[in-house]
Protein backbone atom coordinates (compact mmCIF):
# COMPACT_ATOMS: atom_id res chain seq x y z
CA UNK A 1 0.00 0.00 0.00
CA UNK A 2 1.14 3.71 -0.76
CA UNK A 3 2.17 4.78 2.50
CA UNK A 4 2.10 8.20 1.77
CA UNK A 5 -1.50 8.10 3.17
CA UNK A 6 -2.29 8.65 6.77
CA UNK A 7 -5.40 7.14 7.59
CA UNK A 8 -7.58 5.41 9.81
CA UNK A 9 -8.35 1.65 9.96
CA UNK A 10 -12.27 0.39 9.15
CA UNK A 11 -12.44 -3.34 10.31
CA UNK A 12 -14.75 -4.73 6.86
CA UNK A 13 -15.18 -8.41 6.77
CA UNK A 14 -17.43 -10.65 4.78
CA UNK A 15 -20.63 -10.81 7.55
CA UNK A 16 -21.18 -14.40 7.82
CA UNK A 17 -24.26 -16.05 7.17
CA UNK A 18 -26.29 -16.73 10.36
CA UNK A 19 -29.72 -17.87 10.69
CA UNK A 20 -32.91 -15.62 12.28
CA UNK A 21 -32.45 -16.91 15.32
CA UNK A 22 -29.16 -16.04 16.09
CA UNK A 23 -29.40 -12.80 16.20
CA UNK A 24 -33.63 -12.20 16.20
CA UNK A 25 -33.92 -10.10 13.45
CA UNK A 26 -36.32 -11.62 10.59
CA UNK A 27 -34.54 -12.24 7.08
CA UNK A 28 -34.91 -9.38 4.51
CA UNK A 29 -34.62 -6.56 6.95
CA UNK A 30 -32.14 -3.50 7.57
CA UNK A 31 -30.52 -4.10 10.97
CA UNK A 32 -28.99 -0.07 11.88
CA UNK A 33 -25.59 -0.70 13.76
CA UNK A 34 -24.39 1.31 16.75
CA UNK A 35 -23.27 4.74 15.35
CA UNK A 36 -20.00 4.34 17.17
CA UNK A 37 -19.29 0.19 16.13
CA UNK A 38 -17.26 1.75 13.49
CA UNK A 39 -15.33 3.99 15.47
CA UNK A 40 -16.07 7.36 17.12
CA UNK A 41 -14.58 9.73 14.04
CA UNK A 42 -16.81 7.97 12.02
CA UNK A 43 -20.03 7.83 14.03
CA UNK A 44 -21.75 10.08 11.80
CA UNK A 45 -21.83 7.38 9.15
CA UNK A 46 -24.82 5.60 8.07
CA UNK A 47 -24.38 1.56 8.61
CA UNK A 48 -27.03 -1.05 8.42
CA UNK A 49 -26.97 -5.08 8.15
CA UNK A 50 -29.17 -7.50 6.50
CA UNK A 51 -29.19 -11.07 6.64
CA UNK A 52 -31.06 -13.48 4.26
CA UNK A 53 -31.03 -17.55 3.89
CA UNK A 54 -28.11 -17.08 1.38
CA UNK A 55 -26.81 -13.92 2.07
CA UNK A 56 -25.95 -10.67 3.98
CA UNK A 57 -25.95 -7.47 2.90
CA UNK A 58 -24.24 -4.23 4.45
CA UNK A 59 -25.42 -1.05 3.28
CA UNK A 60 -23.15 1.95 4.13
CA UNK A 61 -23.86 5.59 3.96
CA UNK A 62 -22.27 8.79 4.84
CA UNK A 63 -19.42 11.05 4.83
CA UNK A 64 -15.65 9.95 5.16
CA UNK A 65 -14.06 12.55 8.04
CA UNK A 66 -10.46 11.47 6.99
CA UNK A 67 -8.66 8.87 5.10
CA UNK A 68 -10.23 5.46 5.99
CA UNK A 69 -8.79 2.38 4.78
CA UNK A 70 -11.20 -0.87 4.90
CA UNK A 71 -9.51 -3.70 5.68
CA UNK A 72 -10.55 -7.25 7.01
CA UNK A 73 -8.64 -6.73 10.47
CA UNK A 74 -9.64 -10.12 12.14
CA UNK A 75 -9.87 -12.11 9.13
CA UNK A 76 -13.14 -13.20 9.56
CA UNK A 77 -15.23 -14.80 6.29
CA UNK A 78 -12.38 -14.93 4.09
CA UNK A 79 -13.93 -18.18 3.04
CA UNK A 80 -16.56 -15.94 1.47
CA UNK A 81 -17.68 -14.34 -1.95
CA UNK A 82 -18.31 -10.58 -2.51
CA UNK A 83 -20.01 -8.21 -4.43
CA UNK A 84 -19.73 -4.13 -4.10
CA UNK A 85 -21.43 -1.99 -5.70
CA UNK A 86 -21.05 1.75 -5.21
CA UNK A 87 -24.10 4.33 -5.75
CA UNK A 88 -21.60 7.13 -4.70
CA UNK A 89 -18.48 7.35 -3.99
CA UNK A 90 -14.54 6.71 -4.67
CA UNK A 91 -12.65 3.92 -3.42
CA UNK A 92 -8.81 2.60 -5.00
CA UNK A 93 -8.43 -0.88 -4.15
CA UNK A 94 -4.65 -1.96 -3.33
CA UNK A 95 -3.65 -5.48 -4.96
CA UNK A 96 -0.99 -7.06 -3.26
CA UNK A 97 2.31 -8.25 -5.36
CA UNK A 98 2.87 -5.39 -7.42
CA UNK A 99 0.08 -5.26 -9.22
CA UNK A 100 -2.26 -2.51 -10.79
CA UNK A 101 -4.60 -0.97 -8.78
CA UNK A 102 -8.57 -0.55 -9.24
CA UNK A 103 -10.51 2.51 -8.96
CA UNK A 104 -13.90 2.61 -8.44
CA UNK A 105 -16.17 5.54 -9.28
CA UNK A 106 -19.93 7.08 -8.52
CA UNK A 107 -22.91 4.16 -10.25
CA UNK A 108 -20.19 0.82 -10.38
CA UNK A 109 -19.82 -2.46 -9.40
CA UNK A 110 -16.87 -5.22 -8.39
CA UNK A 111 -16.58 -8.78 -6.95
CA UNK A 112 -14.21 -10.16 -4.94
CA UNK A 113 -13.14 -13.21 -3.34
CA UNK A 114 -9.75 -12.28 -0.85
CA UNK A 115 -8.64 -15.60 0.87
CA UNK A 116 -5.71 -14.77 1.98
CA UNK A 117 -6.93 -11.24 3.09
CA UNK A 118 -4.85 -9.19 0.63
CA UNK A 119 -6.92 -6.51 -0.30
CA UNK A 120 -7.40 -2.87 1.23
CA UNK A 121 -9.55 -0.13 -0.09
CA UNK A 122 -8.99 3.44 0.46
CA UNK A 123 -11.19 6.13 0.82
CA UNK A 124 -10.21 9.96 1.00
CA UNK A 125 -11.56 12.54 3.50
CA UNK A 126 -14.66 14.16 2.38
CA UNK A 127 -15.84 11.50 0.14
CA UNK A 128 -19.46 11.08 0.28
CA UNK A 129 -20.45 7.15 0.45
CA UNK A 130 -22.88 4.81 -0.65
CA UNK A 131 -22.56 1.47 -1.36
CA UNK A 132 -23.86 -2.27 -0.31
CA UNK A 133 -21.63 -4.85 0.48
CA UNK A 134 -22.89 -8.43 -0.49
CA UNK A 135 -21.41 -11.60 1.48
CA UNK A 136 -22.34 -15.27 0.09
CA UNK A 137 -20.57 -18.70 0.16
CA UNK A 138 -19.01 -20.37 -2.68
CA UNK A 139 -20.82 -23.25 -2.31
CA UNK A 140 -24.22 -21.04 -3.04
CA UNK A 141 -22.56 -19.25 -6.07
CA UNK A 142 -21.81 -22.45 -7.87
CA UNK A 143 -25.17 -22.95 -7.90
CA UNK A 144 -26.17 -20.05 -9.47
CA UNK A 145 -23.70 -20.37 -12.06
CA UNK A 146 -24.56 -21.79 -15.31
CA UNK A 147 -23.02 -25.12 -16.63
CA UNK A 148 -20.97 -25.66 -19.96
CA UNK A 149 -19.82 -22.18 -19.75
CA UNK A 150 -16.30 -21.97 -20.00
CA UNK A 151 -16.35 -18.35 -18.16
CA UNK A 152 -18.59 -20.28 -15.20
CA UNK A 153 -16.28 -23.07 -15.07
CA UNK A 154 -13.17 -20.84 -14.70
CA UNK A 155 -14.98 -19.28 -12.00
CA UNK A 156 -15.45 -22.15 -10.07
CA UNK A 157 -11.98 -23.92 -10.81
CA UNK A 158 -10.11 -20.51 -9.04
CA UNK A 159 -12.38 -20.42 -6.19
CA UNK A 160 -12.16 -24.49 -5.47
CA UNK A 161 -8.25 -23.77 -5.75
CA UNK A 162 -8.78 -20.53 -3.15
CA UNK A 163 -7.05 -18.28 -5.19
CA UNK A 164 -7.62 -14.80 -5.38
CA UNK A 165 -10.34 -13.18 -7.46
CA UNK A 166 -11.02 -9.61 -8.39
CA UNK A 167 -12.80 -8.03 -11.47
CA UNK A 168 -9.54 -6.17 -13.63
CA UNK A 169 -11.97 -3.00 -13.32
CA UNK A 170 -15.15 -1.27 -11.83
CA UNK A 171 -17.76 -2.05 -14.01
CA UNK A 172 -21.02 0.46 -14.60
CA UNK A 173 -24.39 -0.64 -13.19
CA UNK A 174 -26.31 -1.35 -15.73
CA UNK A 175 -30.65 -0.34 -15.58
CA UNK A 176 -31.02 -4.14 -14.67
CA UNK A 177 -28.80 -4.06 -11.57
CA UNK A 178 -30.92 -0.36 -10.83
CA UNK A 179 -34.00 -2.03 -11.23
CA UNK A 180 -32.98 -5.35 -8.44
CA UNK A 181 -31.40 -2.91 -6.13
CA UNK A 182 -34.89 -0.84 -6.06
CA UNK A 183 -36.53 -3.79 -4.94
CA UNK A 184 -33.86 -4.50 -2.07
CA UNK A 185 -34.31 -0.87 -0.65
CA UNK A 186 -38.28 -0.57 -1.35
CA UNK A 187 -39.77 -3.94 -2.06
CA UNK A 188 -43.68 -3.85 -2.09
CA UNK A 189 -44.01 -7.50 -0.11
CA UNK A 190 -43.97 -7.85 3.57
CA UNK A 191 -42.85 -10.92 5.47
CA UNK A 192 -41.77 -14.05 3.84
CA UNK A 193 -42.97 -12.95 0.09
CA UNK A 194 -40.73 -9.61 0.86
CA UNK A 195 -37.45 -11.34 1.81
CA UNK A 196 -37.57 -13.65 -1.16
CA UNK A 197 -38.07 -11.02 -3.40
CA UNK A 198 -35.10 -9.15 -2.38
CA UNK A 199 -33.03 -12.94 -2.05
CA UNK A 200 -34.29 -13.17 -6.18
CA UNK A 201 -32.86 -9.39 -6.48
CA UNK A 202 -30.07 -10.24 -5.14
CA UNK A 203 -29.13 -13.15 -7.38
CA UNK A 204 -30.10 -10.74 -10.35
CA UNK A 205 -27.45 -7.96 -9.48
CA UNK A 206 -24.57 -11.20 -8.78
CA UNK A 207 -25.61 -12.47 -12.16
CA UNK A 208 -25.67 -9.64 -13.95
CA UNK A 209 -22.38 -8.25 -12.42
CA UNK A 210 -20.63 -12.21 -13.19
CA UNK A 211 -21.27 -11.43 -17.03
CA UNK A 212 -20.36 -7.83 -16.95
CA UNK A 213 -16.93 -8.58 -15.34
CA UNK A 214 -16.05 -12.34 -16.51
CA UNK A 215 -17.89 -13.56 -20.12
CA UNK A 216 -15.19 -12.49 -21.99
CA UNK A 217 -12.08 -14.59 -22.41
CA UNK A 218 -9.98 -11.63 -21.93
CA UNK A 219 -11.12 -11.17 -18.37
CA UNK A 220 -9.01 -14.77 -17.22
CA UNK A 221 -6.27 -13.32 -19.14
CA UNK A 222 -2.76 -11.54 -18.00
CA UNK A 223 -2.26 -8.69 -20.22
CA UNK A 224 0.06 -9.52 -22.59
CA UNK A 225 2.80 -6.31 -21.96
CA UNK A 226 4.51 -5.59 -19.40
CA UNK A 227 4.08 -3.67 -15.90
CA UNK A 228 4.71 -0.27 -17.44
CA UNK A 229 2.19 -1.10 -20.48
CA UNK A 230 0.04 -2.14 -17.96
CA UNK A 231 0.35 1.09 -15.93
CA UNK A 232 0.68 3.16 -19.00
CA UNK A 233 -3.31 1.63 -19.91
CA UNK A 234 -4.72 2.27 -16.79
CA UNK A 235 -3.24 5.51 -16.13
CA UNK A 236 -5.29 6.17 -19.40
CA UNK A 237 -8.17 5.41 -18.33
CA UNK A 238 -7.67 6.83 -14.95
CA UNK A 239 -7.67 9.78 -17.10
CA UNK A 240 -10.39 9.10 -19.81
CA UNK A 241 -12.54 8.56 -16.47
CA UNK A 242 -12.42 12.10 -15.61
CA UNK A 243 -12.22 13.83 -18.95
CA UNK A 244 -14.43 11.68 -21.41
CA UNK A 245 -16.33 14.97 -21.97
CA UNK A 246 -13.82 16.40 -23.56
CA UNK A 247 -13.04 16.14 -27.33
CA UNK A 248 -10.27 13.45 -27.27
CA UNK A 249 -8.39 12.09 -30.45
CA UNK A 250 -5.67 8.88 -30.54
CA UNK A 251 -2.85 11.08 -31.50
CA UNK A 252 -3.28 13.74 -28.55
CA UNK A 253 -4.01 10.85 -26.12
CA UNK A 254 -1.40 8.91 -28.22
CA UNK A 255 1.30 12.35 -27.51
CA UNK A 256 0.30 12.57 -24.26
CA UNK A 257 0.97 9.17 -22.85
CA UNK A 258 4.43 8.96 -24.59
CA UNK A 259 3.73 6.13 -27.23
CA UNK A 260 2.27 5.55 -30.93
CA UNK A 261 -1.29 5.53 -31.71
CA UNK A 262 -1.36 2.03 -32.37
CA UNK A 263 -0.16 0.28 -29.26
CA UNK A 264 -2.22 2.59 -27.32
CA UNK A 265 -5.21 1.21 -29.31
CA UNK A 266 -4.02 -2.90 -29.46
CA UNK A 267 -3.27 -2.42 -24.99
CA UNK A 268 -6.87 -0.47 -24.69
CA UNK A 269 -8.68 -3.08 -26.31
CA UNK A 270 -7.33 -5.99 -24.61
CA UNK A 271 -6.68 -4.86 -21.45
CA UNK A 272 -10.53 -3.78 -21.21
CA UNK A 273 -12.48 -5.66 -24.35
CA UNK A 274 -13.26 -2.38 -25.95
CA UNK A 275 -12.19 0.78 -27.74
CA UNK A 276 -11.01 3.36 -26.01
CA UNK A 277 -13.92 5.12 -27.94
CA UNK A 278 -16.10 3.29 -26.67
CA UNK A 279 -15.11 3.71 -23.21
CA UNK A 280 -15.35 7.24 -23.77
CA UNK A 281 -18.87 6.43 -25.07
CA UNK A 282 -19.74 4.54 -21.57
CA UNK A 283 -18.97 6.98 -19.33
CA UNK A 284 -20.31 9.82 -21.51
CA UNK A 285 -23.74 7.57 -21.66
CA UNK A 286 -23.47 6.82 -17.18
CA UNK A 287 -22.95 10.45 -17.47
CA UNK A 288 -26.37 11.21 -19.39
CA UNK A 289 -28.41 8.64 -17.15
CA UNK A 290 -27.28 10.81 -14.15
CA UNK A 291 -27.96 14.11 -15.49
CA UNK A 292 -31.35 12.81 -16.14
CA UNK A 293 -31.96 11.38 -13.06
CA UNK A 294 -30.39 13.00 -10.73
CA UNK A 295 -30.57 16.93 -11.92
CA UNK A 296 -33.76 16.62 -14.11
CA UNK A 297 -32.00 18.39 -17.35
CA UNK A 298 -33.79 18.13 -20.20
CA UNK A 299 -33.13 15.78 -23.30
CA UNK A 300 -31.84 18.86 -25.57
CA UNK A 301 -29.50 20.23 -22.39
CA UNK A 302 -28.30 16.28 -21.68
CA UNK A 303 -27.43 15.76 -25.23
CA UNK A 304 -25.40 19.45 -25.49
CA UNK A 305 -23.66 18.51 -22.32
CA UNK A 306 -21.89 15.77 -23.59
CA UNK A 307 -21.24 16.53 -27.12
CA UNK A 308 -24.05 15.45 -29.26
CA UNK A 309 -25.38 18.26 -31.86
CA UNK A 310 -28.81 16.32 -32.50
CA UNK A 311 -30.92 15.46 -30.08
CA UNK A 312 -32.54 12.68 -32.05
CA UNK A 313 -29.14 10.81 -32.65
CA UNK A 314 -28.27 10.93 -28.72
CA UNK A 315 -31.43 9.52 -27.99
CA UNK A 316 -31.19 6.71 -30.20
CA UNK A 317 -27.51 5.94 -28.72
CA UNK A 318 -29.52 6.17 -25.16
CA UNK A 319 -32.33 3.66 -26.04
CA UNK A 320 -29.83 1.49 -27.39
CA UNK A 321 -27.29 1.51 -24.92
CA UNK A 322 -29.97 1.47 -21.56
CA UNK A 323 -32.91 -0.12 -24.10
CA UNK A 324 -35.42 2.67 -22.97
CA UNK A 325 -35.65 6.69 -24.16
CA UNK A 326 -34.27 8.83 -22.14
CA UNK A 327 -37.53 10.70 -20.74
CA UNK A 328 -38.01 7.78 -19.10
CA UNK A 329 -35.18 8.95 -16.53
CA UNK A 330 -35.84 12.38 -16.06
CA UNK A 331 -36.67 13.67 -12.73
CA UNK A 332 -40.51 14.16 -12.19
Amino acid sequence: MNRAYNYITVDSPNIPLIAEQENGAPFGQFIPLQPDALGPLLAPVKSQDMFLPNFTLRAFEGKMPTDVVFYDQQGRGLDMLGSCIFRKGKVKTFLPHGEVDIVSYNGSHNFKFDPNNEFRHLCQADTELNFIHISYTPQFFHQLLPENEPWAEKLKTKIDKKERLVGDHFAAISLAQEQALANIFSTPLTGKLGYMMIETSVIQLILLQMYSLFHKEEAFRQPAANKRDTELIQELKHYLNSTYLDDHSISALAQRFGTNTNKLMTLFKKMFGKSIFEYITDQRMEHARRLLREEGLLVTEVSRNIGYKNPNHFSTAFKKRFGVQPTAFIRR
